[in-house]
């Protein structure tokens, strides 16, 4: 039993010395830990809030890159529509005639 002797005694003299403190050591102390939980609150708040923002570059960044991979799809295709030959063989399936002067690739930027 000498440890709750002892247990009790850490504990009247922690009593003691707590009365003994000032109202104003109290509130700076309260002030402290009050400190010390909303900044631990706000740390966690702010990696949270900070993985969130990481999960929604990196979604951005996967359609960008599926947009451009459209895009380069959709420029293939038009080069391959836009084929001399291909022309040439559709005109000539409708009846038309080709004229290599008139015959111009048009650019679009």
């Amino acid at each position: 039993m000498p440890r709750d002797r002892r247990s009790q005694a850490v504990a009247v003299a922690l009593s003691n010395r707590i009365r003994q403190l000032s109202r104003l050591e109290k509130a700076f102390y309260g002030a402290i830990i009050i400190t010390a939980i909303t900044m631990a609150v706000s740390l966690v708040y702010l990696q949270s809030r900070n993985q969130e923002v990481k999960q929604q570059i990196t979604d951005l960044n996967y359609q960008i890159n599926d947009a451009e991979t459209a895009l380069n799809n959709a420029k293939q295709e038009v080069n391959e529509l836009t084929r001399a030959d291909r022309i040439k063989q559709i005109a000539g399936q409708a009846g038309l005639s080709i004229q290599n002067d008139n015959i111009q690739k048009v650019d679009d930027k």
